[in-house]
């Protein structure tokens, strides 16, 4: 058997580097796609968005999903302790849920057991409306005002188009530094 050339190795090494770079961007795409095909929209998931993919409204922000189903789906935006416009929170609201009905209060509870009129999230995490801690200790609830609200099939489309990545945690993570959230969130799926 006769050695290869150098020049003869070096072409082959030439073609294949040429093939893998046209077929790598193919690969990362099918691997996005995989990764946004491995989760559905649920409550109690996170939503997390990707840098520069679409509404300002929702730059950098990770929205905890509360209700999902056919009519649409809504939930709580985590890290937004100003109004869009940089305005301070109405009193007793601790942090900005979205855009949508500013005049709505909701209020996320760690509990072991549900709050009085509490849904279950997470383990340990229940959502109820209004924001009156009703004897709950601090530290175990946060306050909102407003919500993040997408239309029947809208969010799926989003996430077809790779505007967020849905991740799931747990419940002491939506009480997380609201500073560091996205930047810790996104950062596994850069």
């Amino acid at each position: 058997m006769r050695p290869i050339s150098p020049r003869l190795q070096l072409t082959l090494l030439m073609v294949a580097a040429l093939l893998l770079l046209g077929l790598f961007p193919r690969w990362l795409e099918r691997f996005r796609s995989h990764e946004r095909d491995l989760v559905s929209p649920a409550a109690g998931l996170f939503l997390v968005a990707r840098p520069g993919a679409g509404d300002r409204n929702f730059e950098k922000t990770v929205v905890l999903l509360v209700e999902v189903g056919p009519e649409g789906t809504w939930g709580l935006v985590l890290n937004r302790l100003k109004t869009p416009r940089g305005e301070s929170l109405p009193a007793g609201v601790e942090r900005w849920g979205g855009p949508v009905g500013p005049e709505q209060r909701t209020m996320l509870v760690r509990a072991l057991e549900a709050p009085e009129r509490g849904s279950r999230l997470l383990e340990g995490l229940y959502w109820r409306e209004g924001v009156e801690p009703g004897g709950l200790p601090p530290g175990t609830f946060l306050s909102f005002a407003g919500s993040a609200v997408w239309g029947p099939g809208q969010l799926e489309h989003e996430l077809e188009r790779g505007g967020w990545v849905l991740v799931k945690e747990d419940a002491a993570r939506a009480f997380g530094e609201p500073g560091s959230l996205w930047a810790e969130l996104i950062a596994p799926h850069g």
